[in-house]
């Protein structure tokens, strides 16, 4: 069985009476949190009436990790089809996992890991007309609950993004795993939740703006876009805390559902503006794409679209708590300062000049107002 893919671009292009456009909301069918769901994956499966799915295990996973949960599996009555995956999400990778999973009769896809094996378990899933179940190891970012997947070649250069035709059946998130991955991999998260409000705010104020899938913004999207920022603002430094003790805690748990459900279904169906401009733009920098996360240049793309917007109050309280938690706060922190990297800023000006986030911004944005902006970061930051 094969599907097709919903253009996306279907709905950017309706337009209702009085020129309106359609308001379209997005989300994860289904989202299970909390410490140890993991070990009771095999319930869950009936939900999306799985008896044989295939489980994607990146190499790089604790072995104790990959190993219970495949034993939970078995011994829960799940034949499972293990298959390790290499690290990159490349058509060649989706083909030859796809070719498996035809094979062996799967009737289901799991993803255990980051986002590239994520992203390959949704193109497998979307490709033969499976579900997809995705179970994060860390809350680095929104991507186990989006309906979107970037694909890069064998050598992991970034070629496509593909759109699919639904979000992921079912996602289950075990917090107890995510306490135990390196706090870095939160932070990013943090970063590219955080973003999530303030990008919706811009498009909420722009009447011209229209979220990732192409359509008007919906107040659920709204309200969930704006409550990830707040949570953030309000949980951040105690989850960070958590994460550095290894602890679960109540304020974790509110973190790691901002950094995957809320922001996952925020950015997509509320959309994105300067912050993902400047994040975007900033992986033409090899030196930066190959040694930061996203969420770490979304968190300097936020500082960047705030001070853009002339937004004061915002910016200071958006960059004391990036100091604070340890997130970069400006380009200088990415090592790139004016000084002597102004030509590779100006690209990346240039670069996010041409993305159309840039332009769900509620004001004309011209390249010299963005680098004037970027000039300003670093000045507040004492880096200019």
């Amino acid at each position: 069985m094969t599907t097709t893919a919903i253009p996306i671009e279907l709905f950017g292009a309706q337009q209702l009476d009085g020129g309106i456009a359609p308001r379209v909301f997005f989300s994860a069918h289904r989202y299970v949190q909390g410490p140890g769901v993991l070990r009771k994956l095999s319930d869950y499966l009936p939900l999306v009436g799985s008896q044989r799915p295939m489980l994607l295990i990146p190499r790089d996973l604790p072995p104790a990790l990959t190993s219970q949960v495949a034993a939970d599996l078995e011994a829960g009555g799940v034949r499972v089809l293990v298959q390790p995956f290499e690290g990159q999400c490349s058509v060649t990778a989706i083909e030859q996992h796809a070719v498996r999973a035809r094979e062996a009769g799967c009737d289901a896809v799991i993803a255990l890991g980051g986002g590239k094996a994520i992203d390959t378990a949704k193109s497998v899933g979307f490709q033969l007309g499976l579900p997809v179940i995705v179970c994060p190891t860390l809350a680095s970012s929104d991507a186990p609950c989006s309906a979107l997947a970037i694909v890069y070649s064998d050598e992991g250069t970034f070629e496509s993004v593909r759109f699919f035709r639904g979000n992921p059946d079912l996602v289950v998130v075990d917090t107890a795993v995510i306490a135990q991955a390196p706090v870095r991999f939160l932070l990013a998260g943090i970063a590219d939740a955080l973003a999530t409000g303030y990008e919706a705010a811009a498009c909420v104020a722009n009447p011209k703006a229209r979220s990732m899938l192409g359509g008007g913004i919906s107040l659920a999207a709204r309200a969930l876009a704006s409550l990830c920022s707040q949570t953030i603002h309000e949980q951040a430094r105690e989850a960070v805390q958590s994460v550095r003790e290894k602890r679960v805690g109540p304020a974790l748990e509110d973190v790691v559902e901002a950094n995957t459900l809320l922001s996952g279904t925020g950015f997509e169906s509320a959309g994105t503006a300067a912050a993902h401009a400047v994040a975007t733009a900033l992986t033409v920098v090899p030196e930066v794409e190959h040694r930061f996360m996203h969420g770490e240049l979304v968190a300097v793309g936020l500082v960047t679209q705030l001070l853009l917007e002339g937004n004061e109050v915002e910016f200071n309280r958006v960059q004391t708590l990036f100091r604070e938690i340890g997130l970069p706060y400006c380009f200088a922190d990415l090592g790139l300062n004016l000084a002597d990297s102004e030509t590779k800023i100006r690209t990346v000006v240039e670069n996010a000049f041409n993305l159309p986030f840039i332009h769900n911004e509620p004001f004309e944005v011209t390249p010299d107002k963005l680098f004037k902006a970027i000039t300003e970061v670093e000045r507040r930051a004492g880096k200019a």
